[in-house]
């Protein structure tokens, strides 16, 4: 449900056209950059490296959790490897910076993911593949991201803004309902994880003459 109310906006905002003369190479400001690296480095049980059962100082995984905490870790997951490949491709195509920084942090958000995955020795079926996902909503939102962000750059970076937006909505209706400890303190840094990179994005068009 949550990925058919995305698909939904994704395909009314990709019907605006907006253009700009501004340098397509701009990056965020330096305070960003900062709020970018505090947000995922420094935040109790996120991960800085890729490996999900690596110890974090001040991170425990402890009680259990129920089926829905279980099934929304495992779309939680798919949601930032779905952002992480999407901007490691946009980075790719573009060479902005914006994507190759938050690419790295959705890195970090996916492994603190996953970490409590495994601690919960929760079934985890998803592909580590690029591109390639269990879900199928979340397989056809990242195809219409792609087809999106081939547009532009401009469009590229509103494809940021859409992707942060939907994690932003789909961690605070988690937060509502999620009891475990470790999985709320998970989903709290992401949260900030994902503020920061909104601002990213929205500065990032911002300086190309674009407010959403």
């Amino acid at each position: 449900m949550k990925a058919k109310i995305f698909l939904s906006s994704l395909i009314i905002m990709s019907s605006f056209a907006l253009f700009s003369s501004c340098s397509e190479g701009v990056a965020g400001t330096e305070e960003e950059t900062t709020e970018l690296k505090s947000a995922t480095a420094t935040a109790p049980c996120i991960l800085t490296g890729t490996i999900a059962d690596v110890p974090i100082p001040g991170c425990t995984i402890t009680g259990t959790v129920t089926e829905t905490e279980a099934a929304g870790l495992l779309f939680m997951r798919e949601e930032e490897k779905m952002a992480r490949d999407v901007y490691a491709y946009l980075y790719e195509k573009y060479k902005l910076p914006v994507f190759k920084n938050i690419t790295k942090s959705e890195n970090a958000h996916m492994s603190a993911v996953l970490r409590l995955i495994a601690g919960f020795k929760i079934t985890d079926n998803s592909s580590n593949n690029a591109g390639e996902f269990t879900n199928t909503h979340i397989s056809e939102l990242y195809k219409k991201l792609i087809e999106m962000g081939n547009i532009s750059a401009v469009d590229a970076l509103k494809v940021g803004v859409l992707i942060e937006q939907s994690d932003i909505a789909d961690l605070q209706k988690e937060l509502l309902t999620v009891e475990n400890s470790s999985v709320k303190t998970v989903y709290g840094n992401l949260l900030k994880g994902s503020g920061a990179h909104l601002k990213a994005f929205t500065w990032n068009l911002k300086v190309r003459g674009i407010t959403l």
